[in-house]
């Protein structure tokens, strides 16, 4: 089995494992491929593994307009929960993307695989201090199916870290102050998750931005068209721009200037 082939088991093996310490675990055995090493883009399961007595849910999740009720706070923690197990997955699709990267293409997205592995053992650990069970809400893959809609690396960092990672920061900022005192456990946990998010979203913008190069496409172009085509009708969103953790996540001006008025800053070319 050649380097590339391996590396390719070991990432199918990741998204195949059921939990959070069992896809870290699986993680630790991956070996990077060399600079520019080719693989053929496997096909990705339907489903990534979860464990066998998770129900999937087909309904949209409610609008949470406060926390302050206990239960909506739980209901937010399971749902944070699940979204980043999902994370674990759809950073390991971006290493299968990335087929004759550099190796410090995939070590980036390894350590973001990594990072969210740590963020959903640490709302585990939270949720069992609260004696929720793991699960014990409808999970939803959507946030799969996106990742396995795109069509190429180039996509995939465009709505992945880009767009539903960096949602998640707006999600977090507008939160975050409000926790604080209301439930300072939740608080601690989500601030992790917030600022290693930062990091992620800017591994994204640094590599969209390398794809970009390669293909000689231009970057803002290619970001407000993936963002129409996978998201339509959702710029702008529903919370405010987070404008100093997107600056700090690589966003440029004219990028937060289309997110906020999309009609009037399309870019021409």
């Amino acid at each position: 089995m050649s380097n590339g082939e391996a590396a390719v088991a070991a990432w199918l093996a990741v998204i195949a494992a059921p939990t959070a310490f069992d896809k870290q675990m699986a993680l630790e055995k991956v070996i990077l491929p060399a600079d520019g090493t080719i693989w053929d883009m496997p096909l990705l399961p339907d489903r990534p593994g979860r464990p066998a007595n998770w129900q999937e849910s087909i309904l949209q999740p409610r609008r949470r307009r406060t926390l302050s009720h206990e239960p909506t706070r739980q209901r937010f923690l399971l749902a944070i929960h699940n979204i980043e197990l999902s994370a674990i997955d759809l950073a390991v699709v971006g290493c299968l993307r990335g087929s004759g990267a550099p190796q410090v293409f995939h070590a980036d997205f390894m350590r973001i695989a990594r990072d969210e592995a740590r963020h959903a053992q640490l709302l585990e650990a939270e949720l069992t201090r609260r004696a929720i069970p793991l699960g014990s809400a409808g999970v939803h893959y959507r946030l799969w199916d996106t990742a396995c809609a795109c069509t190429d690396l180039g996509e995939h960092l465009v709505a992945i870290p880009r767009f539903l990672e960096a949602r998640g920061l707006d999600v977090s900022a507008e939160l975050l102050p409000r926790l604080a005192t209301m439930d300072p456990p939740a608080h601690a946990v989500l601030s992790v998750i917030y600022h290693d998010e930062i990091i992620h979203v800017d591994i994204g913008t640094r590599w969209h931005r390398w794809w970009c190069a390669q293909q000689c496409i231009d970057p803002l172009l290619h970001f407000q068209t993936v963002v129409a085509r996978h998201f339509p009708g959702q710029v702008p969103g529903p919370t405010p721009l987070d404008g100093p953790g997107r600056q700090k996540a690589g966003f440029d001006a004219d990028e937060m200037a289309w997110l906020r008025r999309p009609d009037e800053h399309f870019a021409q070319h």
